[in-house]
C-alpha cells in the first residue's frame, strides 16, 4: 500500500529565542537567591516547597517582582543608593561624632535648646543632670539613625527623608527667626552648631540637608524589600550609646581666698609672725567667700527664679567665678551682670544702664564661649571677673565648662543675698526688680469739694514712649524736613529706638545724636562736642549696619546709648543731631559741618 495521504499542512515546531529559555529549574535557583536577600522566613519557606524540588507540571514564568530584582540598575538608580546608605549615613553619623566629641549642650540649634529649656522651668531635676541626658538621648538618637539608614534596605528611604525633612525645618527656622533679629546677612553666615563649634553656617547645611533629601525621595525606589533585623539591632546599638558616652572630666587647684587682719585681734600694728590670726573682713554674711570647687561642674544652667532670697554665694555658677571676688561684694547693693563679649544684646544693656556711674556697685561676669568677635561693653566703675574655662596649653583638665544660658542676666542682691534676677529685659516686673525704676505715684493730693477736679490734658512731658510697631517693614527711611515742632514720637523712624529710653527722656531737654560706629565723621563729631561735661542729658542710637571690624568706640562717656532695633534696614546719612524738648522736636541738624547751625542747635555756648 502507498503512504498515507496527508491532508493538510503538518504543524511546525515554534521556535523560542534561546536567550528567552529559562529553565524551570533555573528560575526556582534565582527565586530563592533573590528571596535569601530579603527574608531568611521566606527563604526557609521556599527551600521547604515541593517547588523547589519538583518540577510543576504546568509551565511557570518569572513573576514582575521577580524581573524587577532580576533588572540591572541604572546609573541614576546606584547613584540614589551611594547616596542614601552612604553620604546620608555618614552626614548624620559625623554629627553624631561632633556632639559626642564636643559634649556641648550650648551648640545644639536654637530651637532645640529653647524646647529643652522651656522643658526645664516645668519639671524639678537637676540642670546638669537632666541637660547632660538630653544631649545623650540627641545624641544616641543620630547614632540610631545612621547606622539604620546604612544597613536597611527596606527602612532606609523613610528614615532618610523623614530626618532630613526634619533637619531642613529646624534649619528653615533658625534662619528665619535670626534674619527677623539680626538681618539676612547674619542668618545665612551663623553657624547652626550642628557639626560642632568649628562647624558651616546654617544656610551651607540647609542646602546639603535639602540635597540628600531630594535625592533620597526622587532617586531611590519605594518599593523595596527587606528585613526589621538592620533597624532592631541598629536601635539596641542607639540606646547602649546613650549610656555609654563618656563626659569629659574637668578638675582645678582652688583659688585661695583674699584675707587681711582684724585690727581688734593685733591693736599693736604687729605683724603677721607675731599674730598670724587673720580673719576676713566683716560682713553681713559670716565667713570668707568659698573656694572654687575642686570639681567643676560639666554643664551650668542656673534656675534664676530659685536664686531671689538665696545668698549668692551658695550658687553653683556664682562660685565657678574666678579670681579673688571684692572684699565688700556681700555688703550694701550690688549688681552682678552676666555677659557674652560677642553678645550684641549685652551691649545694648550696657550702653543703657551702665555707661555712666550707677550708685550701686557693679560686678561685670563674663562668659568665656563666646565665638564671635568681640565688642565694647562700656561698664563705667565695674569690677571685672570671669567664669572658669581651660586655658590654652593646659592639661589633665578636660574641657570647659558648657554655660547654658542666655545673655545678659543681672542679679540684685543686698549684703549677699540675691533680691532680684531679670533674664528678659521686655519683661517691666523683672526689670524693675534690679534697675529699681521707681513707680510714679497715681495719688492726687487732697482738694474742696466745692471746687471742681479738671484733669490736664496729656502733654509730651507726661506722654509714655509708644515703642515700636508690632509689625516690622523691611526698611525705614529717616525723613525730618517738617519735623521741628512735632513731637519725637510721632516720627516712624524714632520709633524704632531701642525701647529701653532712660527715665525722664520726655521731660525737660535733651540731646539725640543718630550715628554709626564705623563713621569717621560721626566719631569726630562726639569727640569734639561730647567727650567732656554735658550741658544737656544726651542720647545717642547707633544705627546697627556697621562693619564690626572698623567700629570704634563712643568717646560720649556721659552720654546714655542705645541702638535702633535690629533687622531692618535705615536708610539715613549720620550723624545727624537734634535736639527735643518735652517730648517736641526743636531742632534738627543733617549737615553738622554747618557750624552756625550746629551750635546754635546744642546751645552748649549758651548761658
Amino acid at each position: 500500500m502507498g503512504a498515507p495521504l496527508v491532508i493538510g499542512r503538518a504543524k511546525e515546531p515554534r521556535v523560542v529565542p534561546e536567550t528567552v529559555v529559562i529553565s524551570k529549574e533555573l528560575h526556582n535557583f534565582i527565586r530563592v537567591i533573590d528571596r535569601c536577600t530579603t527574608s531568611p522566613r521566606s527563604v526557609r519557606r521556599i527551600l521547604s516547597s515541593p517547588q523547589t524540588s519538583t518540577l510543576p507540571t504546568m509551565s511557570t514564568s518569572p513573576s514582575p517582582a521577580s524581573t524587577a530584582s532580576l533588572a540591572p540598575r541604572t546609573a541614576i538608580q546606584l547613584l540614589g543608593l551611594m547616596l542614601l546608605h552612604g553620604g546620608v549615613a555618614g552626614w548624620i553619623g559625623y554629627g553624631a561624632f561632633i556632639k559626642a566629641t564636643e559634649f556641648n549642650p550650648n551648640l545644639l540649634p536654637g530651637v532645640i535648646l529653647d524646647v529643652l529649656r522651656f522643658v526645664m522651668t516645668r519639671i524639678a531635676v537637676d540642670p546638669s543632670v537632666f541637660m547632660s541626658w538630653s544631649l545623650r538621648s540627641i545624641i544616641g538618637v543620630e547614632i540610631f539613625l545612621a547606622l539604620a539608614i546604612l544597613l536597611s534596605a527596606r527602612y532606609a528611604r523613610v528614615l532618610a527623608i523623614t530626618t532630613l525633612g526634619f533637619f531642613c525645618a529646624i534649619l528653615l527656622y533658625a534662619m528665619i527667626t535670626t534674619a527677623m533679629s539680626d538681618g539676612i546677612v547674619k542668618a545665612v553666615t551663623t553657624g547652626c552648631g550642628c557639626f560642632g563649634s568649628a562647624g558651616m553656617p546654617a544656610s551651607v547645611m540647609f542646602l546639603v540637608d535639602g540635597a540628600l533629601l531630594a535625592s533620597a525621595f526622587f532617586l531611590v525606589s519605594r518599593q523595596r524589600e527587606g528585613t526589621a533585623t538592620p533597624v532592631a539591632a541598629t536601635l539596641a546599638i542607639g540606646m547602649i550609646a546613650i549610656f555609654a558616652i563618656r563626659e569629659p572630666e574637668m578638675t582645678t587647684t582652688p583659688t585661695p581666698t583674699e584675707v587681711v587682719k582684724d585690727p581688734n585681734t593685733n591693736p599693736s600694728g604687729g605683724s603677721d609672725a607675731t599674730n598670724p590670726e587673720l580673719v576676713t573682713k566683716p560682713a553681713v554674711i559670716t565667713g570668707p567667700w568659698p573656694s572654687a570647687p575642686a570639681k567643676y561642674e560639666k554643664t551650668y544652667f542656673p534656675r534664676w527664679k530659685d536664686w531671689i532670697g538665696q545668698p549668692l554665694r551658695d550658687q553653683k555658677l556664682a562660685r565657678a567665678i574666678e579670681g579673688t571676688m571684692p572684699a565688700d561684694l556681700e555688703r550694701g547693693d550690688w549688681l552682678v551682670v552676666f555677659s557674652r563679649p560677642d553678645c550684641e544684646d549685652c551691649q545694648s544693656m550696657f550702653r543703657g544702664n551702665f555707661a555712666v556711674a550707677r550708685k550701686e556697685r557693679v560686678l561685670k561676669v563674663t562668659v568665656p564661649d563666646s565665638r564671635g568677635p568681640h565688642i565694647g561693653m562700656p561698664c563705667i566703675g565695674c569690677e571685672e571677673r570671669m567664669l572658669y574655662r581651660v586655658r590654652a596649653g593646659e592639661t589633665g583638665k578636660g574641657k570647659s565648662p558648657d554655660y547654658v544660658f542666655k545673655t545678659p542676666v543681672i542679679v540684685r542682691m543686698k549684703d549677699g543675698i540675691v533680691s532680684g534676677v531679670c533674664v528678659d529685659r521686655s519683661n517691666a516686673a523683672e526689670y524693675a526688680s534690679v534697675f529699681g525704676e521707681p513707680v510714679k505715684s497715681t495719688t492726687a493730693a487732697p482738694t474742696d469739694p466745692a471746687t471742681p477736679v479738671v484733669t490736664p490734658p496729656t502733654t509730651a512731658t507726661t506722654a509714655a514712649w509708644p515703642g515700636p510697631p508690632a509689625k516690622l517693614s523691611s526698611f525705614y527711611v529717616a525723613e525730618f524736613s517738617g519735623t521741628v515742632g512735632k513731637p519725637l514720637a510721632d516720627l516712624p523712624f524714632a520709633l524704632l529706638i531701642e525701647n529701653k529710653l532712660p527715665p525722664k527722656f520726655l521731660e525737660g531737654r535733651w540731646i539725640v545724636v543718630f550715628y554709626r560706629e564705623d563713621c569717621d565723621h560721626c566719631n569726630d563729631l562726639l569727640m569734639t562736642y561730647f567727650s567732656g561735661a554735658l550741658k544737656f542729658p544726651t542720647l545717642t542710637v547707633a544705627i546697627p549696619d556697621a562693619d564690626p571690624a572698623a567700629s570704634m568706640p563712643n568717646p560720649c562717656d556721659a552720654c546714655s546709648k542705645l541702638s535702633m532695633i535690629k533687622g531692618p534696614n535705615y536708610v539715613i546719612g549720620t550723624p545727624v543731631v537734634l535736639a527735643i524738648n518735652n517730648g517736641i522736636i526743636e531742632c534738627v541738624v543733617e549737615d553738622v559741618e554747618d557750624m552756625t547751625a550746629l551750635e546754635a542747635c546744642l546751645k552748649f555756648n549758651t548761658p
